[in-house]
């Protein structure tokens, strides 16, 4: 990558797990794209459509994208946490702007 926004990942290890677990999701085909996605989406400025807040218990900052329905969190560290495409079923609201608002209302 040639510069980061963020820290990246905190490992190669919880790169690649994420990847594995988000990267299809998104559309992405290699573990160093899904990086430069999640370091771009957070670390680069937040587009018009974008929800964000700071968790006060850890200071992770949240992003949630209603218009590309991308959800990611950077740690307070600067190091990337996550970055995926939600699934509402599995998070059991009943869509996708409901998870992130109940994150937020916590906030």
């Amino acid at each position: 990558m040639a510069s980061r926004q963020t820290r990246g990942f905190l490992s190669l290890l919880h790169r690649a797990d994420h990847f594995e677990n988000h990267g299809a999701g998104l559309g992405l085909l290699s573990e160093e794209e899904y990086e430069t996605f999640a370091d771009v989406f957070l670390g680069g400025p937040a587009p018009p459509s974008t929800r964000q807040f700071v968790r006060p218990w850890n200071g992770d900052l949240v992003r949630y994208d209603e218009g590309v329905d991308v959800f990611a969190v950077l740690r307070s560290d600067g190091f990337i946490k996550t970055c995926y495409r939600p699934d509402p079923a599995f998070r059991g609201e009943p869509a996708n702007l409901d998870y992130c608002l109940s994150g937020e209302a916590k906030a």
